[in-house]
């Protein structure tokens, strides 16, 4: 299994970045799950993605919403460079996730991100392909 926290944004121009658990399973299912610092974050764009409604409620109730839960095999992963290598986007039958291994914080720490991103990105990329994903 490879865990990792991960920051899910609503697209890359998004300024508001929603914290949680990206999960590789040992069975090949990649998964986004919030937890208790989710409900510091703007989650409004969310839920209306999700079809979903009081996530910050749930979430400070101690519920640990699952973004999404994907097997890996057949699926279109990528890590575009338009997202410094250490972004990858998702997609599924309705949408595509974008989840960045790093803070998307901009500015010079950005920088920093970008050039270490192979190494942070290296093992799930190999993870993924493992998995038979379309890395």
């Amino acid at each position: 299994m490879l865990q990792r926290r991960g920051w899910l944004l609503q697209s890359q121009l998004n300024p508001f970045p929603i914290p949680g658990d990206l999960s590789l399973s040992d069975e090949g299912r990649l998964s986004f799950t919030l937890d208790a610092s989710s409900a510091k974050s703007v989650l409004g764009w969310l839920e209306k993605a999700l079809g979903a409604s009081n996530l910050k409620q749930r979430i400070q109730s101690g519920e640990r919403p699952v973004v999404f839960d994907l097997p890996v095999a057949g699926r279109k992963i990528a890590f575009p460079k338009r997202l410094g290598g250490y972004g990858m986007r998702v997609s599924d039958e309705s949408r595509s996730w974008i989840v960045c291994l790093d803070y998307p914080s901009g500015g010079a720490s950005q920088l920093l991100y970008i050039f270490r991103s192979s190494k942070t990105s290296r093992p799930w990329k190999e993870a993924l392909a493992a998995g038979g994903a379309q890395a």
